[in-house]
């Protein structure tokens, strides 16, 4: 399961799921638009925030280049 899916799933806003995982509410907003692609102790902090709902290779399968940017 995405974020963004288990967010609506759960009716939970996006600022308060950044607030229970003590995170600034623009990185998952970022995230979530696709403008920032999780790190480390992010993932691990929404991993373990979803009880592991939203897995860390759900959040790092949007972060692999594509397939233009590698040739270049």
């Amino acid at each position: 399961m995405d974020l963004a899916a288990y967010l609506s799933e759960h009716k939970i806003k996006p600022a308060n799921f950044a607030a229970k995982i003590n995170v600034p509410p623009s990185t998952i907003t970022r995230i979530l638009r696709g403008e920032r692609d999780p790190r480390g102790a992010t993932i691990r902090k929404i991993v373990d925030g979803t009880d592991g709902l939203v897995t860390a290779g759900e959040l790092l399968r949007g972060c692999a280049p594509a397939a233009s940017e590698q040739a270049a």
